[in-house]
């Protein structure tokens, strides 16, 4: 099965799961909300695949897997909680976070959309 998500094509219907701290996350500034919708397999699984879109906001997470991802719209900086590196995102950027590590993001225009690829047991 080939699935694909382009960039210049319409997204899939996504699922609106509220605040990111339902997924764990913890506020710093704003309402960031968010939602999904899952392309392989589901969040629980050893390999998933998926959308994610969040509102503007600032958050902090521990990454629970792997994430391979890519920016589909909007920005994001993302901070390496341990090490202080920040780097801003843009459509078409993609970048890998290991199991574990502590992200501080910001989103700062009205939407930012991902799709990725995460592991659980790696």
């Amino acid at each position: 099965m080939i699935s694909p998500l382009l960039l210049n094509k319409p997204l899939p219907e996504l699922l609106n799961i509220g605040s990111v701290t339902n997924l764990g996350s913890v506020v710093v500034e704003g309402d960031p909300q968010a939602s999904v919708a899952m392309i392989h397999g589901e969040p629980t699984d050893n390999l998933s695949c998926g959308i994610f879109a969040c509102t503007k906001g600032k958050f902090k997470m521990v990454y629970p897997f792997d994430e391979m991802a890519t920016v589909h719209e909007g920005s994001v900086k993302l901070t390496d909680v341990k090490t202080g590196e920040t780097v801003e995102y843009h459509k078409g950027d993609s970048w890998f976070a290991a199991k574990g590590t502590e992200v501080l993001w910001e989103i700062s225009g009205e939407r930012f959309v991902k799709h990725y690829l995460a592991c659980v047991n790696a």
